[in-house]
């Protein structure tokens, strides 16, 4: 998640905003003050912040500072433990005569009072001792004498209202002395510093005074005894974590960090050590408190004089370390670039973006290059000395750690590329120039072009998914364990937009267009296009209104326009935060693990590694293509700016033509009408092969005759008479154009046998005149043809039917011949047509 630097207030505002934090009794150093200043004073008032006393009480049902109450009607005090029932309860259940199941019956609890509670004596400023006496010590002590109930003690004649005692010499105890005749400590202090000077008779006691922390109280955080910068340290991280991070924040852990703080007596949070034994939400809470608290006086002009960046001050996540470059020129024009480079990235609010881990990749590869330059005897310090030998021998460098394994081709390529974009960058910003950090590098020292290995060239298997494994998986969408992440991988599979554009998806992603059909209103982050549309199914848009309910009911307080489709279960209180991409892939391949295996049409086990969410991008292409959806028309489809890169999330069907071919090929015909491979169930490799390179396409079949193949189908020596030619082959998806040449041929006759002599000469009207020998020769083919279709079974015709589809698809795309796509009908694997 990417949280935000505090922006600082000026130096002459800061006293006039430290008044809702500190009591003006309090000396600041300019840095408390200035951290004082950018606390807001809505925070401090929602979380109880009390600036005389230091004390953190927050409202029972805080949305974020967990407490556990006590579930006795009136009872405000912390409950530890699965019953819910805070001790004192238990002690008046146990009074009553009552159980755990009896606790309505128990009378309602009066509300406690803020603090050490005061004697009930009217006009007493003195603590009491309990709440059970409800009297101060001086008090309980005259009532033990008098011998009387409360109700008379209070009214008796000689009971009179007592000033207070001194302050507890504890630092961090807000209660009274148990005396002033010689005590210095509250009653709870007095016996715990007896006990610690038992366990411990060489106790520092003015240090133990220091890190003692005060008696804890349900409800309250007491921060005395820090420093007031520690104190807004704290405040400022709690209130970034509030409304930044949107972290719960219990209670027992804020208390208990502060505590350590106090015995540590550190002076800054940064300073803070964790102890080993801390559980993971102690420490998480600890780091987020010290990173916002460091980002809060932060600014990019102090944090580029640093050799580790916190790269949130600069906008963007996570952090860089330029302290593993050890020449002090590189390190230093590595910062100035990446100083310049910073602000040309982009910046997406509460998501993460990728120039953060841009900049750590090409630091990286400078600290190979530091790596390689350290062999030298100057230890590459000197940037004057550095030549064309030194790139090199980096180069080599490179070329071993690949043969060794130690990188991957992948990771050396990056590394060429990044070096050598770096160098060029900085010679063009002059940091190369006499008196800069990297002056007098020459211009040898450089990768060039041909430098740079050549990336090997992918494989042309493609991502999709096989249409039998889509409807396995969709078979399986119930097991997925939430709403929104069956709704996630539906919408997946459905539209084929990319993890991170759907789990981004606003609540009001669905519109209609001009004719009522719905579309997808998304952001393509990628490419930086905001608000594309994209026409979906109706299925699709009822899964998106379902889920829309479920949403709104769950945070029916948020405005519709900040609502997200896919809301996180996680630091979400509101349900402005959507899924992240990472978050997503997680579960869908944990769901993806579960799953029984996956068996394709052949039965065999198909690779459950291949199934990630941007293979349904690339089974939703090849959907589109195989279904005869024009280039031009995918790429908008897939929101490309180029088609080159439509391309390559779609394969031509090499394959699935081949399996076409198979099938088609059983039912092939000579110029008489003799089948051809009857008995053949599949080409072999060789055959294929002939048929891409010995033989060329000609109107309703191909033709094999060697001199019209090399020319390309355009130096036919009978002038492509090829009903009657040896050359010439069909076959059954060669059907329709057959019918639809037969038909030509008869109108022809008819047509020329309706002219008249003036029309047309006798030789040219015999020339014009289709034969009776072709009429007769094209209707013997089609009879063939469909006499062997009609002895296959339904099924058997289903499945030629199914590959002359696809090879006259193919055949169609392949030739360029523009087509007009029908309107879309509903993609989704497990609804049939």
């Amino acid at each position: 998640m990417t949280t935000t630097a505090l922006v600082v207030a000026p130096s002459s505002a800061v006293t006039l905003r430290t008044s809702h934090v500190f009591a003006p009794t309090h000396e600041l150093d300019q840095p408390a003050a200035r951290l004082a200043a950018v606390i807001d004073p809505g925070f401090v008032a929602e979380v109880g912040w009390d600036p005389a006393s230091l004390t953190l009480s927050p409202p029972p049902g805080h949305r974020l500072l967990i407490r556990v109450v006590c579930r006795v009607e009136g009872c405000l005090a912390t409950a530890t433990g699965r019953e819910r029932v805070c001790w004192s309860c238990r002690r008046r259940l146990t009074e009553h005569g009552l159980g755990e199941l009896d606790i309505d019956r128990l009378p309602t609890r009066p509300a406690p009072m803020r603090g050490p509670g005061r004697c009930v004596v009217a006009g007493c400023a003195r603590d009491w001792i309990s709440s059970r006496h409800g009297l101060c010590r001086g008090h309980a002590d005259l009532r033990s004498r008098l011998r009387l109930g409360l109700a008379e003690f209070l009214i008796h004649g000689c009971v009179e209202p007592l000033a207070p005692l001194d302050p507890c010499d504890v630092v961090a105890c807000p209660r009274q002395r148990r005396n002033n005749d010689g005590g210095v400590y509250c009653e709870a202090h007095q016996i715990r510093f007896r006990t610690a000077r038992d366990h411990d008779p060489g106790l520092d006691e003015a240090r133990w005074r220091r890190v003692e922390p005060p008696i804890a109280r349900g409800g309250e955080v007491i921060l005395r005894g820090l420093s007031p910068r520690l104190i807004a340290q704290v405040l400022v991280g709690l209130q970034q974590r509030c409304r930044v991070n949107a972290v719960k924040t219990k209670e027992s852990d804020l208390r208990a960090l502060c505590d350590d703080l106090r015995r540590q007596q550190v002076a800054t949070i940064a300073d803070y050590v964790v102890a080993d034994d801390r559980d993971l939400g102690f420490k998480g809470l600890a780091n987020c408190l010290a990173a916002h608290a460091r980002r809060a006086l932060a600014t990019p002009e102090s944090e580029v004089g640093k050799d580790e960046w916190d790269l949130v001050v600069f906008g963007h996540r996570g952090t860089v370390d330029f302290t593993k470059i050890s020449q002090v020129w590189l390190r230093e024009t590595a910062k100035r670039w990446a100083a310049d480079d910073l602000p040309k990235r982009r910046i997406r609010v509460d998501r993460i973006t990728s120039g953060g881990l841009a900049i750590r990749h090409h630091v990286g590869a400078l600290v190979r290059l530091s790596q390689s330059l350290r062999m030298r005897t100057d230890r590459g310090e000197c940037p004057a000395a550095l030549g064309r030998a030194d790139m090199e021998a980096f180069l080599h460098r490179l070329a071993y750690l690949e043969s060794s394994g130690q990188i991957t081709g992948d990771a050396r390529i990056r590394i060429c590329r990044e070096v050598r974009h770096l160098l060029a960058q900085i010679r063009a910003m002059g940091l190369t120039r006499p008196g800069a950090a990297a002056g007098g590098l020459g211009e040898d020292f450089a990768i060039h072009l041909a430098d740079v290995p050549a990336k090997p060239e992918p494989g042309k298997a493609g991502r999709d998914l096989p249409p039998e494994i889509m409807r396995q998986l969709c078979a399986h969408l119930d097991k997925l364990t939430t709403p929104e992440l069956r709704t996630a991988v539906e919408l997946a599979i459905d539209t084929g937009r990319r993890p991170e554009e759907i789990a981004t998806l606003a609540w009001d992603c669905l519109a209609r267009d001009a004719d009522g059909a719905a579309v997808l209103v998304y952001d393509n982050h990628k490419a930086n296009r905001a608000q594309r549309r994209l026409p979906i199914s109706e299925n699709t848009t009822k899964a998106i209104l379902v889920q829309q309910q479920q949403v709104r009911a769950r945070f029916p307080g948020t405005p519709i326009a900040e609502l997200k489709l896919l809301p996180t279960d996680r630091r979400n209180p509101t349900g402005r935060r959507a899924i992240t991409a990472f978050s997503f892939g997680f579960a869908h391949r944990t769901w993806v693990d579960r799953i029984p295996e996956l068996r394709t049409s052949d039965g065999i086990e198909f690779d459950k590694s291949k199934i990630v969410l941007y293979a349904y991008r690339h089974t939703y292409a090849q959907r589109h293509a195989d279904a005869g959806v024009g280039i031009d028309v995918l790429r908008e489809l897939m929101d490309h700016r180029k088609l080159d890169t439509t391309q390559g999330y779609y394969n031509v069907g090499e394959k699935r033509r081949r399996d076409a071919v198979d099938k088609v090929s059983a039912l092939q015909f000579d110029r008489h009408g003799n089948r051809i491979w009857r008995q053949a169930q599949a080409l072999l490799d060789s055959e294929h092969a002939r048929r891409s390179v010995g033989q060329v396409a000609v109107p309703f079949g191909v033709c094999a005759e060697p001199s019209n193949v090399k020319a390309g189908g355009t130096a036919c020596p009978y002038r492509f008479r090829c009903a009657g030619c040896d050359h010439f082959r069909t076959d059954i998806s060669y059907l329709p154009d057959l019918q639809t040449y037969l038909d030509d041929l008869l109108r022809s006759r008819e047509r020329i046998l309706a002219a008249t002599t003036t029309d047309i000469d006798e030789w040219a009207k015999s020339e014009a005149m289709p034969s009776e020998q072709e009429i007769t020769r094209i209707r013997r083919l089609i009879s063939r043809i469909t006499g062997d279709l009609d002895q296959l079974t339904d099924d058997e015709r289903t499945q030629i039917e199914t590959a002359v589809a696809a090879l006259r698809r193919h055949r169609t795309t392949m030739l360029g011949m523009p087509r007009i796509r029908p309107h879309l009908t509903d993609l989704h694997p497990e609804h049939t047509a």
